[in-house]
Protein backbone atom coordinates (compact mmCIF):
# COMPACT_ATOMS: atom_id res chain seq x y z
CA UNK A 1 0.00 0.00 0.00
CA UNK A 2 1.41 3.40 -1.25
CA UNK A 3 1.77 6.29 1.68
CA UNK A 4 -0.50 8.22 0.28
CA UNK A 5 -3.34 5.91 0.60
CA UNK A 6 -1.94 4.55 4.22
CA UNK A 7 -2.54 8.17 4.85
CA UNK A 8 -5.99 8.91 3.62
CA UNK A 9 -7.14 5.44 5.31
CA UNK A 10 -5.39 6.70 8.55
CA UNK A 11 -7.05 10.02 8.24
CA UNK A 12 -10.44 8.42 7.50
CA UNK A 13 -10.46 6.42 10.61
CA UNK A 14 -9.14 9.01 13.09
CA UNK A 15 -12.31 11.43 10.83
CA UNK A 16 -14.78 8.04 11.85
CA UNK A 17 -12.82 8.47 15.53
CA UNK A 18 -13.11 11.99 16.18
CA UNK A 19 -17.35 12.17 14.74
CA UNK A 20 -18.37 8.90 17.14
CA UNK A 21 -16.11 10.86 19.89
CA UNK A 22 -18.43 13.88 19.62
CA UNK A 23 -21.86 12.34 18.63
CA UNK A 24 -21.47 10.12 22.24
CA UNK A 25 -20.27 13.34 24.15
CA UNK A 26 -23.16 15.57 22.72
CA UNK A 27 -25.12 12.41 24.18
CA UNK A 28 -23.74 12.34 27.45
CA UNK A 29 -24.04 16.05 28.01
CA UNK A 30 -27.45 16.02 27.11
CA UNK A 31 -28.34 13.37 29.58
CA UNK A 32 -26.42 14.72 32.23
CA UNK A 33 -27.63 18.58 31.94
CA UNK A 34 -30.68 18.49 30.32
CA UNK A 35 -32.36 15.25 31.08
CA UNK A 36 -30.84 12.20 33.46
CA UNK A 37 -30.15 8.66 32.32
CA UNK A 38 -32.73 5.79 32.43
CA UNK A 39 -32.54 4.28 35.59
CA UNK A 40 -31.70 0.30 35.09
CA UNK A 41 -34.83 -1.50 34.36
CA UNK A 42 -33.69 -4.68 35.43
CA UNK A 43 -33.46 -4.28 39.27
CA UNK A 44 -37.61 -4.13 38.50
CA UNK A 45 -37.84 -7.55 37.19
CA UNK A 46 -37.10 -10.31 38.82
CA UNK A 47 -37.42 -14.58 39.50
CA UNK A 48 -39.84 -15.90 41.42
CA UNK A 49 -40.28 -19.05 42.78
CA UNK A 50 -43.82 -19.32 42.58
CA UNK A 51 -45.42 -17.90 39.34
CA UNK A 52 -41.61 -17.71 37.42
CA UNK A 53 -41.11 -13.51 37.51
CA UNK A 54 -42.82 -10.31 38.88
CA UNK A 55 -41.80 -7.43 40.34
CA UNK A 56 -39.46 -6.86 43.32
CA UNK A 57 -41.37 -5.69 45.79
CA UNK A 58 -40.87 -1.68 46.94
CA UNK A 59 -38.94 -0.63 44.12
CA UNK A 60 -38.65 2.63 42.33
CA UNK A 61 -36.93 2.68 38.50
CA UNK A 62 -37.73 3.83 34.84
CA UNK A 63 -39.42 0.99 32.84
CA UNK A 64 -38.02 1.04 29.76
CA UNK A 65 -39.24 -0.66 26.01
CA UNK A 66 -38.13 0.38 22.81
CA UNK A 67 -38.08 4.24 22.36
CA UNK A 68 -41.20 4.15 25.26
CA UNK A 69 -40.41 4.51 28.69
CA UNK A 70 -42.38 5.94 32.14
CA UNK A 71 -41.58 6.19 35.83
CA UNK A 72 -41.95 2.94 37.61
CA UNK A 73 -43.23 1.75 41.00
CA UNK A 74 -44.25 -1.26 43.13
CA UNK A 75 -45.94 -2.01 46.05
CA UNK A 76 -44.88 -4.29 49.15
CA UNK A 77 -47.08 -6.76 47.14
CA UNK A 78 -44.88 -6.24 44.33
CA UNK A 79 -47.38 -5.33 42.05
CA UNK A 80 -47.33 -1.95 39.87
CA UNK A 81 -48.58 1.03 41.75
CA UNK A 82 -49.19 4.83 41.64
CA UNK A 83 -45.94 5.06 44.43
CA UNK A 84 -44.31 2.90 47.05
CA UNK A 85 -46.58 1.87 49.51
CA UNK A 86 -47.68 -0.62 52.04
CA UNK A 87 -50.35 -3.04 51.01
CA UNK A 88 -52.98 -4.51 53.78
CA UNK A 89 -54.08 -7.83 53.56
CA UNK A 90 -57.67 -6.65 54.05
CA UNK A 91 -59.50 -3.57 53.47
CA UNK A 92 -62.63 -1.26 54.81
CA UNK A 93 -63.09 -0.46 51.14
CA UNK A 94 -64.11 -2.74 48.32
CA UNK A 95 -60.79 -3.85 45.99
CA UNK A 96 -60.52 -4.91 42.31
CA UNK A 97 -57.48 -6.73 41.40
CA UNK A 98 -56.19 -6.25 37.74
CA UNK A 99 -54.07 -9.02 36.13
CA UNK A 100 -52.98 -9.83 32.71
CA UNK A 101 -49.74 -9.89 30.65
CA UNK A 102 -47.85 -6.50 29.33
CA UNK A 103 -51.16 -4.80 28.39
CA UNK A 104 -52.47 -4.89 31.63
CA UNK A 105 -48.77 -3.58 33.50
CA UNK A 106 -48.42 -1.02 30.90
CA UNK A 107 -44.77 -0.48 32.34
CA UNK A 108 -43.88 2.12 29.32
CA UNK A 109 -46.67 4.11 29.93
CA UNK A 110 -47.03 6.72 33.24
CA UNK A 111 -49.47 4.89 35.66
CA UNK A 112 -52.21 8.11 35.51
CA UNK A 113 -52.01 7.34 32.11
CA UNK A 114 -52.16 3.25 31.58
CA UNK A 115 -55.85 2.18 31.81
CA UNK A 116 -55.56 0.69 35.48
CA UNK A 117 -54.04 4.02 36.33
CA UNK A 118 -56.99 5.72 35.15
CA UNK A 119 -59.50 3.28 35.97
CA UNK A 120 -57.97 3.24 39.92
CA UNK A 121 -58.25 7.40 39.77
CA UNK A 122 -61.98 7.07 38.99
CA UNK A 123 -63.21 4.58 41.33
CA UNK A 124 -61.75 6.17 44.02
CA UNK A 125 -64.40 8.42 44.32
CA UNK A 126 -66.68 5.47 44.66
CA UNK A 127 -64.09 3.85 47.68
CA UNK A 128 -62.55 1.32 45.45
CA UNK A 129 -59.46 0.65 45.55
CA UNK A 130 -57.68 -1.10 42.53
CA UNK A 131 -54.52 -3.07 42.56
CA UNK A 132 -52.69 -4.34 38.99
CA UNK A 133 -51.40 -7.61 39.35
CA UNK A 134 -50.12 -7.80 35.63
CA UNK A 135 -46.43 -8.54 34.53
CA UNK A 136 -45.21 -9.07 30.85
CA UNK A 137 -45.62 -12.54 29.82
CA UNK A 138 -48.00 -13.62 32.06
CA UNK A 139 -50.74 -15.95 31.05
CA UNK A 140 -53.79 -17.79 32.44
CA UNK A 141 -51.22 -20.74 34.37
CA UNK A 142 -48.78 -17.75 35.69
CA UNK A 143 -51.91 -15.92 36.27
CA UNK A 144 -53.89 -18.44 38.37
CA UNK A 145 -50.61 -19.02 40.70
CA UNK A 146 -49.85 -15.62 41.11
CA UNK A 147 -53.48 -14.91 42.32
CA UNK A 148 -53.25 -17.71 44.81
CA UNK A 149 -50.03 -16.68 46.40
CA UNK A 150 -51.25 -13.49 46.88
CA UNK A 151 -54.52 -14.52 47.81
CA UNK A 152 -53.27 -17.96 50.32
CA UNK A 153 -49.51 -16.59 51.35
CA UNK A 154 -49.99 -12.58 51.41
CA UNK A 155 -53.76 -13.25 52.89
CA UNK A 156 -54.81 -10.72 50.42
CA UNK A 157 -58.51 -10.12 50.10
CA UNK A 158 -60.32 -8.84 46.99
CA UNK A 159 -63.98 -8.61 45.83
CA UNK A 160 -63.14 -8.85 42.08
CA UNK A 161 -60.66 -9.94 39.56
CA UNK A 162 -61.01 -8.54 36.39
CA UNK A 163 -58.54 -11.06 33.86
CA UNK A 164 -57.59 -9.68 30.74
CA UNK A 165 -56.45 -11.87 28.26
CA UNK A 166 -55.54 -11.52 24.23
CA UNK A 167 -54.34 -13.67 21.59
CA UNK A 168 -50.37 -13.99 22.88
CA UNK A 169 -52.07 -16.23 25.79
CA UNK A 170 -52.88 -19.03 23.61
CA UNK A 171 -48.93 -19.09 22.77
CA UNK A 172 -47.82 -18.40 26.17
CA UNK A 173 -49.51 -21.41 27.70
CA UNK A 174 -46.86 -23.44 25.80
CA UNK A 175 -43.65 -22.28 27.96
CA UNK A 176 -45.77 -22.34 31.31
CA UNK A 177 -47.81 -24.90 33.18
CA UNK A 178 -47.97 -26.00 37.32
CA UNK A 179 -45.16 -28.19 38.79
CA UNK A 180 -46.31 -31.21 41.59
CA UNK A 181 -44.74 -28.43 44.22
CA UNK A 182 -47.49 -25.88 43.03
CA UNK A 183 -44.68 -23.85 41.58
CA UNK A 184 -44.79 -22.15 37.62
CA UNK A 185 -41.68 -23.37 35.68
CA UNK A 186 -40.98 -22.61 32.27
CA UNK A 187 -40.50 -25.20 29.77
CA UNK A 188 -39.34 -25.28 26.16
CA UNK A 189 -42.09 -26.03 23.30
CA UNK A 190 -41.03 -27.74 20.11
CA UNK A 191 -42.72 -25.27 17.49
CA UNK A 192 -41.11 -22.83 18.59
CA UNK A 193 -37.51 -24.32 19.50
CA UNK A 194 -35.95 -23.55 15.70
CA UNK A 195 -36.79 -20.32 15.49
CA UNK A 196 -35.80 -19.58 18.70
CA UNK A 197 -32.80 -20.61 18.14
CA UNK A 198 -32.22 -19.08 14.70
CA UNK A 199 -33.35 -15.72 15.77
CA UNK A 200 -31.15 -16.05 19.25
CA UNK A 201 -27.84 -14.47 18.31
CA UNK A 202 -29.70 -11.46 16.75
CA UNK A 203 -32.20 -10.72 19.54
CA UNK A 204 -29.00 -10.99 21.80
CA UNK A 205 -27.27 -8.65 18.87
CA UNK A 206 -30.30 -6.14 19.15
CA UNK A 207 -30.59 -5.90 22.85
CA UNK A 208 -26.68 -5.18 23.42
CA UNK A 209 -27.33 -2.35 20.47
CA UNK A 210 -30.18 -0.70 21.96
CA UNK A 211 -28.29 -0.52 25.16
CA UNK A 212 -25.57 0.17 24.23
CA UNK A 213 -25.20 2.47 21.23
CA UNK A 214 -28.74 3.79 21.24
CA UNK A 215 -29.13 5.27 24.67
CA UNK A 216 -25.09 6.71 24.18
CA UNK A 217 -24.82 8.06 20.85
CA UNK A 218 -27.19 10.36 19.00
CA UNK A 219 -26.58 9.78 15.24
CA UNK A 220 -25.54 6.54 15.32
CA UNK A 221 -28.00 5.78 17.65
CA UNK A 222 -30.72 6.97 15.75
CA UNK A 223 -29.27 5.18 12.77
CA UNK A 224 -28.96 1.85 14.83
CA UNK A 225 -32.44 2.43 16.18
CA UNK A 226 -34.07 2.57 12.88
CA UNK A 227 -32.09 -0.17 11.49
CA UNK A 228 -33.33 -2.13 13.96
CA UNK A 229 -36.87 -1.53 14.36
CA UNK A 230 -37.37 -2.06 10.46
CA UNK A 231 -35.44 -5.76 11.10
CA UNK A 232 -37.86 -6.38 14.30
CA UNK A 233 -40.94 -5.26 11.59
CA UNK A 234 -39.80 -8.01 9.07
CA UNK A 235 -38.58 -10.68 11.01
CA UNK A 236 -42.60 -11.90 12.15
CA UNK A 237 -44.74 -13.35 9.38
CA UNK A 238 -47.50 -11.50 11.25
CA UNK A 239 -46.16 -8.08 11.29
CA UNK A 240 -46.02 -7.96 14.65
CA UNK A 241 -42.46 -6.71 16.69
CA UNK A 242 -42.00 -10.07 18.83
CA UNK A 243 -38.45 -10.81 19.52
CA UNK A 244 -39.19 -14.48 19.64
CA UNK A 245 -40.92 -14.28 16.06
CA UNK A 246 -43.57 -17.08 16.57
CA UNK A 247 -44.97 -18.52 13.57
CA UNK A 248 -48.09 -17.27 12.60
CA UNK A 249 -50.32 -19.63 14.05
CA UNK A 250 -49.76 -18.36 16.86
CA UNK A 251 -50.46 -14.94 16.83
CA UNK A 252 -53.39 -15.13 14.37
CA UNK A 253 -54.86 -18.61 16.02
CA UNK A 254 -58.72 -16.78 15.80
CA UNK A 255 -58.40 -16.41 11.86
CA UNK A 256 -56.19 -19.33 11.16
CA UNK A 257 -56.65 -21.86 8.82
CA UNK A 258 -53.93 -24.23 7.60
CA UNK A 259 -51.81 -27.39 8.36
CA UNK A 260 -51.15 -26.25 12.46
CA UNK A 261 -54.77 -26.14 12.77
CA UNK A 262 -54.36 -29.01 16.01
CA UNK A 263 -51.91 -26.81 17.04
CA UNK A 264 -54.40 -23.66 17.87
CA UNK A 265 -56.82 -25.94 19.20
CA UNK A 266 -54.14 -28.24 21.73
CA UNK A 267 -53.52 -24.31 23.07
CA UNK A 268 -56.87 -23.18 22.81
CA UNK A 269 -58.06 -26.44 24.95
CA UNK A 270 -55.00 -25.98 27.71
CA UNK A 271 -55.61 -22.06 28.04
CA UNK A 272 -59.58 -22.69 28.44
CA UNK A 273 -58.59 -25.59 30.99
CA UNK A 274 -56.15 -23.11 33.33
CA UNK A 275 -58.93 -20.30 33.20
CA UNK A 276 -61.62 -23.12 34.91
CA UNK A 277 -58.61 -23.62 37.58
CA UNK A 278 -58.14 -19.78 38.05
CA UNK A 279 -61.90 -19.56 37.72
CA UNK A 280 -62.80 -22.35 40.01
CA UNK A 281 -60.56 -20.98 42.64
CA UNK A 282 -61.99 -17.67 42.75
CA UNK A 283 -65.27 -19.12 43.53
CA UNK A 284 -64.24 -21.28 46.08
CA UNK A 285 -62.91 -18.06 47.67
CA UNK A 286 -66.28 -16.00 46.84
CA UNK A 287 -64.32 -13.64 44.93
CA UNK A 288 -66.10 -12.39 41.35
CA UNK A 289 -64.48 -13.03 38.00
CA UNK A 290 -64.55 -10.07 35.28
CA UNK A 291 -62.97 -11.46 31.97
CA UNK A 292 -61.80 -8.74 29.25
CA UNK A 293 -60.72 -9.54 25.52
CA UNK A 294 -58.98 -7.05 23.41
CA UNK A 295 -57.88 -7.16 19.81
CA UNK A 296 -54.09 -6.78 18.62
CA UNK A 297 -53.38 -4.43 15.32
CA UNK A 298 -53.51 -7.77 13.02
CA UNK A 299 -57.22 -8.66 14.03
CA UNK A 300 -58.15 -5.14 13.68
CA UNK A 301 -57.37 -5.39 10.21
CA UNK A 302 -58.75 -8.58 10.30
CA UNK A 303 -62.31 -6.95 10.77
CA UNK A 304 -63.63 -10.10 12.18
CA UNK A 305 -67.50 -10.06 13.54
CA UNK A 306 -66.90 -11.57 16.02
CA UNK A 307 -63.71 -12.96 16.27
CA UNK A 308 -63.48 -16.57 17.60
CA UNK A 309 -61.78 -14.68 20.74
CA UNK A 310 -65.24 -13.24 21.24
CA UNK A 311 -67.17 -16.52 20.47
CA UNK A 312 -65.02 -19.01 22.15
CA UNK A 313 -64.39 -16.70 25.77
CA UNK A 314 -68.20 -15.45 25.84
CA UNK A 315 -69.18 -19.30 25.78
CA UNK A 316 -66.52 -19.86 28.59
CA UNK A 317 -67.68 -16.96 30.59
CA UNK A 318 -71.66 -18.09 30.42
CA UNK A 319 -70.30 -21.68 31.08
CA UNK A 320 -68.33 -20.67 34.38
CA UNK A 321 -70.47 -17.44 35.78
CA UNK A 322 -68.05 -14.93 34.65
CA UNK A 323 -68.69 -11.30 33.58
CA UNK A 324 -67.67 -10.95 30.30
CA UNK A 325 -66.32 -7.73 28.43
CA UNK A 326 -65.28 -7.56 25.24
CA UNK A 327 -63.00 -4.76 23.92
CA UNK A 328 -63.31 -5.32 20.43
CA UNK A 329 -66.42 -3.53 19.03
CA UNK A 330 -64.11 -0.01 20.13
CA UNK A 331 -61.60 -1.08 17.80
CA UNK A 332 -62.92 -3.09 15.35
CA UNK A 333 -65.53 -0.42 13.64
CA UNK A 334 -66.80 1.63 10.97
CA UNK A 335 -63.74 3.60 11.59
CA UNK A 336 -60.89 2.34 8.77
CA UNK A 337 -58.62 0.37 10.35
CA UNK A 338 -55.38 1.56 9.54
CA UNK A 339 -56.90 4.96 11.36
CA UNK A 340 -57.58 3.08 14.36
CA UNK A 341 -54.12 1.21 14.72
CA UNK A 342 -52.61 4.44 14.33
CA UNK A 343 -54.55 6.17 16.34
CA UNK A 344 -54.35 3.52 19.47
CA UNK A 345 -51.43 1.38 18.66
CA UNK A 346 -47.75 2.45 19.12
CA UNK A 347 -46.06 2.42 15.83
CA UNK A 348 -44.84 -0.71 14.57
CA UNK A 349 -46.19 -2.29 17.71
CA UNK A 350 -49.35 -4.42 19.37
CA UNK A 351 -49.23 -2.54 21.90
CA UNK A 352 -51.73 0.48 22.80
CA UNK A 353 -50.38 4.15 23.29
CA UNK A 354 -51.23 6.15 26.01
CA UNK A 355 -54.83 6.81 23.81
CA UNK A 356 -55.64 3.60 23.25
CA UNK A 357 -54.93 3.30 27.12
CA UNK A 358 -57.77 6.11 28.01
CA UNK A 359 -60.09 4.19 25.65
CA UNK A 360 -59.88 1.20 27.56
CA UNK A 361 -60.46 3.01 31.01
CA UNK A 362 -63.45 4.90 29.17
CA UNK A 363 -65.28 1.58 28.34
CA UNK A 364 -64.00 -0.61 31.46
CA UNK A 365 -65.88 2.46 33.52
CA UNK A 366 -69.35 2.87 31.48
CA UNK A 367 -72.29 2.66 33.95
CA UNK A 368 -73.74 -0.36 31.29
CA UNK A 369 -71.40 -2.82 29.87
CA UNK A 370 -68.15 -1.92 32.11
CA UNK A 371 -67.09 -3.60 35.06
CA UNK A 372 -68.93 -4.53 37.34
CA UNK A 373 -68.50 -3.33 40.80
CA UNK A 374 -68.63 -4.25 44.71
CA UNK A 375 -72.48 -4.62 45.61
CA UNK A 376 -71.36 -1.65 48.53
CA UNK A 377 -69.81 0.49 46.07
CA UNK A 378 -72.71 0.54 42.85
CA UNK A 379 -75.47 3.13 44.29
CA UNK A 380 -72.47 5.49 44.98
Amino acid sequence: MKASQTHRWAALLMGCTLALGLDYGVRQLYLKIWKKPFLDSAPLRVQDEYFHHGIKPNSQGVDTYGPYSAPYFSNSLGLRDAEIRDISPSSGNPRILFIGDSFTEAGPIPWVKSFVGRVSEQLKTKGIEVLNAGVASYCPTTERVKLRYLMEEKKLHVDRVVVCLDISDLKDEFYYEEGTDGKVRQIPYGPYRQKAEQLGTADAVCSWLEKNVEKNFVILGAVVRNLRLEWRRHASQSGVTEYDAIPEWAYNWPDYRGPYENLVEKGLKKIKSEMSRLSDELRQRKVALTLVVYPWPQQVRAGTKPSRVETEWAGWAKENGAQFISLFPVFVNQEPADQIIQKYYWKNDAHWNEEGHRLVAETLLQPKGGIELPAAAQHQ
